[in-house]
């Protein structure tokens, strides 16, 4: 159990972090380990592990009777981690008429860390360096070859599966022995690689092996509910724990940040920030700021620290936000699989995985840019498909227990959406949150290319269902609003150019040298694949430049 405090700090630290998250959590270890002394703040309460997540249950058993997108129904007063995965009333946003948009926050210490996919899949200067192939938006400042030896650093820490494949736009990693496909998952993957598509195992930080203390994975399946034995990378077991070992990191839980505060010379003193539960005001006090509390809370901090927009020479400050595109799908059966013994399919959580194979050397006549696809299968915890089937009594129940083994599913896990200065994020002045500060209004759309990605993925998942001999049932029908995918980046763009971006190539404001920003903000472009995995990398190699500074 993590060390906190509910005092009120009041040295000087050499760097305040803002946040628990994945990037959060990087920046005390790395800041910590390096001999800075870090104050970490969090929005939410300490969660304990063995007593919150991984609830062994059935799913009749759970608050919501195995219904499924639990985490985005209103928060209940019986839930044991209310503010964890939620919308939550305490934390509203904005939005502008005919523009949905969907915000999934953890405000918990750990953050979204305690429930992600896991998907650790690298980028590579197809994503960095697209603009100078097809000749839209701007490229990365930064190349691979700059973020492969922190994508090592991180994959060595938090241990991540997977089988080396050698595709040029899915680089390799330092891969812990891979998970074992399952049925269906085997059964759509050769049928994908007999198609000349490139798959593989969806690459996981979830520990096929004990691994720098921490347990292997188990199956339980219950990895959405935040793991009790730590097999799942997340802040609060892998590291927060070896930032408190240092003796030079302070937590402190229930603070919600409001703002970044300046001195007189130009640069920032710490940030302001307001206890959870008793709503009084206090400030921490730093050398260097680091605000590392998600994409757009990131983002709301800062256009709330300054009228503005704190270092916001460049005016691009909450603009090019971006989800990436989600929604295409296609569901069915594998008849060779009916009848089939009972197995434990969904207990490792992961599938099979296509990457992007669009745009690389042939361009594509409709769309730039490109996207994955994942697929599983096999007997579920909950046959979800049971409720679309007709029928009654013992017929019923017998054809459901003949097709549990042979469902299937293809899916976009991630499409590339091209970035937008119309796209933004804003200061709602008409709405507060439970602590008085200012929220957010989000105003994010589609535009033609996604459309185009999202209608080409779901016409090649049908491809591919059929060439597998699988019965379809039923296929996605409309395009996600943004938001829905959690892979919200941008906002806080980096680059070279001072007018054009906010931070330097290191996560760095260019207009104020000692406030760090880490985390999707950062991101010019969404790419191809998640980006958990290449936040990380970025905040350590962030950390490293901060620390040479230092």
């Amino acid at each position: 159990m993590l060390k906190i405090t509910r005092e009120t700090p009041s040295r000087e630290f050499d760097a305040v972090i803002v946040g628990t998250g994945p990037c959060g959590g990087f920046a005390a270890k790395e800041l910590t380990e390096r001999g800075m002394t870090v104050l970490v703040l969090d929005a939410g309460p300490m969660p304990v592990p063995a007593r919150d997540f991984a609830r062994h249950e059935y799913p009749w058993q759970q608050p919501s009777r195995g219904l499924a997108f639990e985490r985005r129904r209103p928060a209940r007063p019986s839930d044991r981690v209310p503010l964890m995965w939620q919308q939550h009333p305490d934390h509203p946003f904005t939005t502008d008429p005919g523009k949905p948009f969907t915000w999934i926050r953890s405000r918990v210490v750990g953050g979204r860390s305690l429930h992600w996919s896991r998907a650790s899949h690298r980028f590579s200067d197809y994503d960095f360096k697209a603009a100078s192939r097809d000749g839209y938006g701007e490229d990365w400042p930064v190349a691979y070859a700059d973020i492969a030896p922190y994508y090592d650093h991180v994959e060595e820490h938090i241990g991540v599966s997977g089988y080396t494949e050698g595709y040029p736009q899915l680089p390799d990693g330092k891969f812990l022995p891979g998970m074992p496909y399952n049925c269906a998952e085997l059964i759509m993957r050769n049928t994908a690689l007999r198609m000349g598509l490139p798959a593989t195992h969806r690459r996981l930080a979830q520990l096929t092996r004990p691994h720098k203390g921490r347990a292997a994975c188990h199956y339980c399946g219950a990895c959405t509910n935040g793991c009790d034995v730590g097999a799942m990378f997340n802040s609060l077991v892998s590291t927060l724990p070896p930032a408190e070992s240092t003796g030079r990191m302070v937590l402190r839980p229930d603070s919600v940040v409001r703002a970044v505060l300046m001195g007189k010379d130009g640069k920032a003193r710490g940030v302001s920030y307001i206890d959870r539960n008793t709503k009084l005001d206090y400030e921490a006090r730093a050398k260097f700021v680091i605000v590392a509390a998600s994409t757009l809370e990131s983002t709301r901090i800062l256009l709330n620290s300054a009228s503005g927009g704190l270092g916001n020479s460049s005016g691009v400050l909450g603009h090019y936000l971006m989800d990436q595109i989600a929604g295409a799908s296609v569901t069915g059966f594998l008849p060779q699989l009916r009848g089939a013994a009972p197995r434990n399919d969904d207990g490792k959580s992961a599938g099979a995985f296509i990457a992007n194979f669009r745009n690389l050397k042939d361009k594509h006549p409709k769309f730039i840019r490109g996207y994955c696809m994942s697929m599983n299968g096999g007997q579920t915890a909950s046959p979800g498909f049971a409720l679309a089937m007709p029928g009654y009594g013992a017929s019923l129940k017998e054809r459901i227990r003949n097709h549990y083994p042979a469902w299937a599913r293809i899916y976009m896990s991630a499409g590339e959406m091209l970035p937008r200065f119309e796209n933004r994020c804003e200061i709602d002045t008409n709405r507060k949150d439970a602590w008085g500060v200012p929220v957010l209004r989000i105003s994010v759309t589609h535009g033609d290319n996604d459309r185009a990605i999202w209608q080409d993925g779901s016409e090649k998942m049908k491809e591919i269902f059929t060439e597998a001999g699988g019965e379809i049932t039923s296929v996605g029908k409309q395009l996600n609003p943004p938001g829905g995918l959690i892979h919200e980046v941008g906002g806080c763009r980096m680059g070279n150019n001072p007018k054009t971006s906010v931070l330097d190539p290191f996560c760095r404001m260019h207009d104020i040298k000692n406030v760090y920003v880490f985390g999707g903000g950062a991101f010019p472009t969404t790419g191809s694949y998640h980006p958990t995995l290449t936040m990380m990398a970025l905040t350590v190699r962030g950390c490293e430049r901060l620390v040479r500074e230092a």
